[in-house]
This record gives C-alpha cells, sequence and structure tokens, in this order.
C-alpha cells in the first residue's frame, strides 16, 4: 500500500480522526482520548499505532508517558487542507501535564 493510501486509510476511522482533531489543538497523551473518544484504553493504543504506522503522529516521552502530537507542519498542514478542524475543547482534563517543547 502506497504512503498516501496508509494516510488517508487512517484518517477514515471515526475514532482515529477525533484523535486528529484533538492532536490539531495540542499534545495528548493516549489516556486523555477514552474520554472524547469512548474507548477503553487499549483500543486507543491500537488507533495510535495506525496514525505512528501512516507517518500522521509521533510522540515523546515524558517521564512514563508518551505525548502523542501531529508528526509535522506539512502533515498539520495536509489534514487542515482537507478542511479537518481541531476540536478545542477537546480532553479538557488531561491527566498529564505536558511540558512543551516546541
Amino acid at each position: 500500500m502506497s504512503e498516501q493510501a496508509k494516510f488517508f486509510k487512517a484518517l477514515g476511522d471515526e475514532t482515529r480522526l477525533t484523535i486528529v482533531m484533538c492532536l490539531l489543538n495540542k499534545d495528548h497523551c493516549a489516556c486523555d482520548f477514552t474520554g472524547v473518544t469512548k474507548r477503553e484504553q487499549s483500543t486507543i493504543s491500537r488507533h495510535l499505532k495506525v496514525l505512528l504506522e501512516a507517518g500522521v503522529v509521533k510522540y515523546r516521552r515524558v517521564g512514563k508517558n508518551l505525548i502523542y502530537s501531529i508528526r509535522d507542519e506539512e502533515t498539520r498542514e495536509k489534514i487542515e487542507n482537507f478542511g479537518i478542524k481541531a476540536i478545542i475543547d477537546c480532553c479538557e482534563s488531561c491527566t498529564v501535564k505536558i511540558i512543551e517543547e516546541r
């Protein structure tokens, strides 16, 4: 499967699309997505793996947590050019304090 096909297939799932929309607003720990998606942590982890493999997201380690973000500005622009908007009030009660590294 081509890289473009993987990218669009990754965005073609409602749960993954919701995760991406949250990440367009700010970086998050995987545990933050359980509330907004109404999915179990293990399901969120599987969806994040698909997004990672498709080159949509990346992660960094902060303490014991993995913090996910959109891979880069080019990827962010590509997503936004398709009319996908950030969910501003996504995961308001984030469980992990993230130190901004941008």
